[in-house]
């Protein structure tokens, strides 16, 4: 059987979907992933083949329209939204021919797609082919959808799938239960395999600890929209006040946005996250999924510092779940910072929560045991004869 993925150009969106491809691969299937030119040197760095769709969309000047400008990079919501939909539209457009021209050729038996490769959503239903939905986080776009589906609908148009069903036969859903805020239809649960890209295991002091460590980052996105990494130094700074040792994960290149840091603080480069994680008893992040679900799976309690897209909702459901605490960008300044990671470290129940979520996670199906689930879908899937008459 052969299963194409489809993926925005962005880690966040993609490496959730890396250990279901790779069950597929395990288990003797065909698997390919499609994205824009950009992006195929991170899906190739997986070690699944990568389908070069479409041209490269400039996503700085598809945010920003024709005399726009956004000063404050936080913005009002509803302008947010709707330059996203704007730049997602704009991929799916890019990517969606070449989608299409693919799979006729190449004759997948179902399409796999994260909820903003809009390109998958279309190629699906122009071919009639299974269509499976896998989320990366919270079901953000299913709550969003009433506001942000019509913005597709040039694109659904364009292509004459003007009804196409963006929930598709099934959604695998990688959010640990106690965390997601919304049940899509037809879900199937799926264990979360933390998959942050390849590295290097780093050298940390193993065993017993004189004092708590306390993880920060601040994601991929963050540093792409603004060009720094303020809350990270800011957060640093709080934190080194406190009878703690502090980890700074960072990307690779990023070392000069933060300037000198206080004693006690290691800067980790390029090393991902699921690596270093383990090591801590605490997080500081800014509430991107990848970062969220990753330390829930960990058993590590957070600090969720948010400001736009998912973050708000995903550090709701964490505040919630009692695995960590919820603080707006906003209002994050040092002294607040520091007296929420005080809290964070000196209340056990966030601990005990986060270790709860960690063994449910662990109890659910592994990306191995969905591979029949897929499987049944390529089988029974209606697909024409004859796809490149489609």
């Amino acid at each position: 059987m052969r299963v194409l993925f489809t993926t925005f150009p962005a880690p966040s969106h993609f490496f959730p979907m890396v250990p279901l491809a790779w069950a597929l691969r395990a288990a003797g299937h065909e698997v390919a992933v499609a994205s824009q030119p950009g992006f195929l040197q991170a899906v190739r760095g997986t070690g699944l083949p990568a389908v070069k769709a479409g041209a490269d969309v400039d996503l700085g000047a598809v945010w920003y329209g024709p005399g726009e400008t956004d000063p404050d990079w936080r913005g009002d919501e509803r302008a947010r939204s709707s330059r996203a939909m704007r730049m997602f539209a704009a991929v799916a457009e890019a990517m969606a021919d070449d989608v299409i021209a693919f799979a006729r050729v190449w004759r997948p038996d179902v399409i796999v797609y994260e909820p903003r490769a809009y390109a998958g959503l279309v190629a699906a239903h122009v071919l009639d082919l299974p269509l499976v939905r896998h989320l990366w986080g919270t079901d953000y776009t299913l709550e969003r959808w009433d506001v942000e589906g019509p913005s597709l609908a040039p694109l659904l148009e364009r292509y004459g799938v003007p009804d196409a069903d963006h929930l598709g036969t099934v959604t695998v859903d990688v959010c640990p239960p106690r965390l997601q805020s919304a049940a899509a239809p037809n879900r199937t649960l799926m264990r979360y395999v933390p998959f942050n890209g390849s590295g290097t295991v780093p050298d940390l002091p193993s065993g017993p600890r004189a004092r708590p460590r306390v993880c920060v980052t601040w994601g991929t996105t963050f540093v792409k929209q603004t060009g720094h990494l303020d809350p990270v130094r800011h957060a640093v700074e709080a934190l080194c006040d406190l009878d703690v040792d502090v980890l700074v994960a960072i990307g690779a290149g990023h070392r000069h946005l933060l300037g000198e840091l206080p004693r006690g603080a290691l800067v980790l480069e390029s090393v991902p996250l699921h690596l270093s994680l383990p090591a801590c008893d605490a997080i500081v992040h800014q509430g991107g999924a990848g970062t969220m679900i990753t330390s829930a799976v960990l058993g590590v309690p957070q600090l969720v510092v948010h400001a736009l897209a998912d973050e708000p909702l995903n550090a709701r459901q964490v505040a919630a779940a009692g695995a960590g605490r919820s603080l707006p960008l906003a209002e994050a300044a040092i002294d607040r910072i520091r007296a929420e990671a005080g809290a964070l470290l000196e209340d056990a129940a966030y601990g005990a929560a986060a270790r709860s979520i960690r063994d449910e996670v662990a109890a659910l199906p592994p990306p191995a045991a969905l591979v029949d689930t897929v499987v049944a879908l390529g089988a029974g899937g209606r697909r024409p004869r004859d796809l490149s008459g489609v």
